[in-house]
């Protein structure tokens, strides 16, 4: 069987989402300036992420089982791209300047996911058909809940959208049984989840370039760069270690471990990078700091954990007693920074300690056993 690679107009649709992706981590920045707000900009923040993301995974999983069935995908990928600019340019923590915006564009990118499920039906047979007619109906039902939401006003009118992106995203787990019937191209869709996850790095990348600028003569601001991207390293070496070793890309699954599972690790990635810009400002309470990054990266190590061992070769053993372990030194090293006025070099270093206990961790993991 011919290995599936990852298609030119792929690659160019997942450009839009380096933007969505950048937009999304700067919004979050104002932050700094709204200290007392923090909860409800991150919660805000999230808001926005989520239907970003799932807008990503729809088009991504239709393209994986179907994309090499349906003729000229360019007529639905483009118009979806310029619906995801909309939409992006519609990211505002004052949401109801740009709610009619926002809206758009997301149901443009949904609307045009179900077409092609309902499209691509009419040429499959058996299982294939069943599932494609399923998951087109299951997305309808949710794009016709979030655009109901315009007969709303106030809080009822964003509980309504939201709930309409809840049965987008909820739903396909109930239905685990009937897509197992017609498993995803693993390969083909780890590689795309691999793709974003290197977007979700390169923003952090951006991060630290950016508090570089102006002070590449000051030995502190590059002493902070060069820990932050020591852990940056770690975690992405971490990762794709994992990633070309302990996963079996000749899996049969369904893929939603891989899809639920990475939300949570591109949202962790997403807010380490923000979390580097704001500990350098140091504006925020010191206490909310501290926990945006240990919980990054705590939730990092989490949720790679649980979408690897999800996935591992049938001669991988995972070590349920050292990943606690792990996860209990973060939590150790967190309180002991919290409960101490040590420098932010020292979190630094905790974090970049963990990272490195990790990483450690996954090379053992993924060496062959011993006869």
């Amino acid at each position: 069987m011919t290995e599936r690679k990852v298609s030119w107009l792929e690659l160019f649709f997942d450009l839009i989402f380096v933007t969505a992706v950048a937009s999304t981590t700067h919004l979050l920045l104002s932050v700094d300036n709204h200290p007392d707000k923090t909860a409800v900009y991150f919660g805000e923040y999230l808001l926005m992420v989520t239907p970003m993301f799932w807008a990503w995974v729809g088009q991504t999983m239709f393209f994986n089982r179907f994309g090499e069935k349906i003729k000229l995908p360019e007529l639905y990928m483009l118009p979806q791209m310029f619906f995801l600019i909309l939409m992006t340019a519609s990211f505002d923590l004052t949401f109801s300047n740009t709610y009619y915006t926002f809206l758009i564009g997301y149901l443009g990118i949904r609307l045009i996911t179900v077409i092609q499920y309902f499209v691509i039906s009419r040429k499959l047979t058996g299982n294939a058909r069943k599932v494609a007619l399923l998951l087109g109906s299951v997305f309808l039902l949710g794009v016709l809940t979030t655009a109901t939401s315009v007969f709303f006003e106030g809080f009822a009118r964003y509980l309504v959208m939201y709930l309409g992106i809840a049965v987008d995203i909820i739903l396909p787990l109930f239905l685990a049984k009937t897509l197992r019937k017609v498993p995803v191209d693993f390969p083909h869709l780890a590689e795309r989840f691999g793709l974003f996850v290197i977007i979700t790095f390169g923003e952090s990348i951006v991060a630290i370039t950016t508090i570089l600028v102006g002070h590449t003569l000051d030995l502190y601001t590059i002493s902070y760069t060069l820990l932050g991207f020591l852990i940056i390293c770690t975690l992405w070496a971490s990762y794709f270690h994992s990633f070309e070793k302990i996963v079996d890309h000749h899996k049969e699954t369904h893929g939603q471990y891989l899809i639920y599972g990475h939300f949570f690790i591109i949202v962790s990635v997403m807010l380490l990078a923000v979390n580097l810009h704001l500990l350098f400002e140091g504006h925020l309470q010191r206490d909310v700091l501290l926990l945006m990054l240990f919980g990054s990266v705590a939730v990092f190590f989490v949720s790679k954990q649980f979408v690897f061992a999800a996935h591992k070769k049938a001669e991988v053993t995972f070590s349920f007693w050292k990943d606690a372990l792990l996860l209990l030194l973060l939590v150790g090293l967190f309180f002991v920074n919290l409960g101490s006025d040590l420098p932010l070099f020292v979190s630094f270093l905790s974090v970049w300690v963990c990272a490195l206990v990790d990483l450690g961790l996954q090379f053992r993991t993924s060496r062959p056993a011993r006869l």
